[in-house]
């Protein structure tokens, strides 16, 4: 990977702005840091200088300027004061004792803290720039008392944590440097990974998936199962789409190869009879194909989920008692019989319409497919305060088991169906209807007769659970 690449990647930017981020609070907190230990040190210094200034003011013979003079003066002879600063001056400024530098000029100073730059090479550790920091306090008589002190030590440890802070800082920002590339190439694999891929769906190979890890895993494994689902979804879909142009060019083709009969028969009739028996015909054949096209549109709506915003609660035991009551008389007409067992409280969010259409369509389908003096089972009980079962069983010639999953795919049609009228796509707007609403349906067997089941989430709480 070329070093360009990596430092436009937005993982090394994330690194550096957050190793910026980082200098930043460290550079207000040493600052804090710094100024509360030099404000210790000069603290520190500042109470050595009037300790020292209390002990010449309580140590002298005699409370004139004479007995203070002998005892700066027996102090200086003894020694140990080279980085201690004394003067004594009468009440004109003249100098009577003391080892402050005569360059430093105390004329004009007040009473006080003041901090004075000391002559270069009078220490000889101290460098170019040292300091001291004097205390002058004025005497009963006029006369001034100058002490201090060298800041060599206060000097040296604020140039220490300003050092340390340079390279803690350095350490920090070539270390955010590094992890930024490091981060940075970890996430460029990863999205070449990713855009290798989609190049290979691009080419046309539907069926490439992102690599992901089943579970746990970073954001990159979270998104790519996020995007795996929807590949899975498109590839379902197109595969769709191809299906349903191979079957609309194979089931169209019969009732538009009628009508096109039912056509030239029209042309050929000689009387007005035979004419409206042709035109009849050719609209009944007319009249299956916008069914098939109205069936396909509905599912290809209820797909693209555009009647999801009109979703509310349903009471899905009266409206499948209401079905109930409907189809009855209509299954008694035909010698069979509508058994229902429906629990009472049971509603799910959804689409009041599209669900009555998804149980019509079942409920006919078996009638459709039972023999005379049986029995249609239409059931609904609960499963729990969060889930229910519905289930429509008949008795008839039942689907195979290798049929089970396809009969739910458009214009699907079993070898024994193929006789009767009907487009085949019953149970995939049954399919459709199901997966927007988060239904899960499966076909069983009956033995004898198929059984259809639709597991689904509940919108309420069971209500008292008793049989109608």
């Amino acid at each position: 990977m070329r070093l360009p690449e990596l430092l436009r990647t937005a993982a090394f930017r994330l690194a550096l702005w957050q190793g910026l981020l980082f200098l930043l609070v460290a550079a207000v907190l040493a600052g804090i840091v710094g100024w509360q230990v030099h404000m210790f040190g000069r603290d520190q210094l500042r109470a050595a200088i009037r300790a020292d200034t209390q002990r010449l003011l309580e140590e002298r013979d005699e409370p004139d300027r004479g007995g203070l003079r002998d005892e700066i003066a027996e102090r200086l002879r003894a020694g140990g004061t080279e980085h201690t600063l004394i003067a004594l001056l009468d009440a004109h400024g003249k100098r009577l004792t003391g080892n402050l530098p005569v360059s430093i000029d105390l004329l004009g100073l007040a009473p006080g803290w003041h901090t004075v730059d000391m002559p270069h090479g009078y220490y000889a550790d101290d460098g170019d720039d040292a300091s001291a920091a004097l205390w002058l306090q004025r005497l009963p008589d006029g006369g001034m008392l100058v002490v201090g002190r060298d800041r060599t030590g206060l000097n040296q440890l604020d140039e220490t944590l300003a050092s340390a802070f340079a390279i803690a800082s350095g350490a920090a920002l070539l270390l955010a440097l590094i992890g930024g590339l490091l981060l940075g190439r970890s996430y460029l694999r990863r999205v070449r990974v990713v855009g290798a891929s989609a190049q290979r769906i691009m080419d046309g190979d539907l069926a490439a998936r992102i690599p992901a890890r089943a579970q746990g895993g970073d954001e990159f494994d979270l998104l790519a199962r996020q995007l795996n689902a929807m590949l899975a979804r498109i590839q379902s879909l197109m595969e769709s789409m191809r299906q349903v142009s191979n079957d609309i060019a194979h089931d169209l083709r019969t009732p538009l190869t009628h009508l096109r009969q039912r056509m030239e028969t029209a042309t050929r009739a000689t009387d007005a009879q035979a004419l409206r028996a042709a035109l009849a015909q050719g609209q009944h054949d007319i009249d299956q194909v916008l069914s098939t096209f109205s069936a396909m549109l509905s599912i290809a709506r209820i797909e693209a989920r555009e009647r999801r915003a009109g979703f509310g609660v349903v009471d899905l035991s009266v409206l499948l008692s209401d079905l109930a009551a409907d189809y009855a008389p209509v299954a008694e007409e035909r010698g069979q019989r509508l058994a229902t067992r429906i629990a009472a409280g049971i509603a799910v969010l959804g689409d009041r319409r599209l669900l009555q259409q998804l149980f019509a369509n079942l409920i006919e389908n078996a009638m459709t497919h039972s023999p005379v003096h049986t029995e249609i089972v239409l059931n609904l009980t609960s499963g729990g305060e969060r889930h229910f079962l519905a289930v429509v069983a008949d008795r008839g010639p039942g689907i195979p088991a290798a049929e089970r999953t396809a009969v739910f795919k458009r214009f699907y049609r079993l070898d024994r169906s193929r006789a009767t009228p009907g487009s085949g796509l019953g149970l995939a707007l049954v399919q459709a209807i199901a997966e927007l609403h988060g239904f899960h349906c499966a076909i069983e067997d009956n033995a004898p007769g198929t059984r259809v089941l639709l597991r689904g989430a509940r919108a309420a709480p069971a209500g008292s659970g008793d049989l109608s």
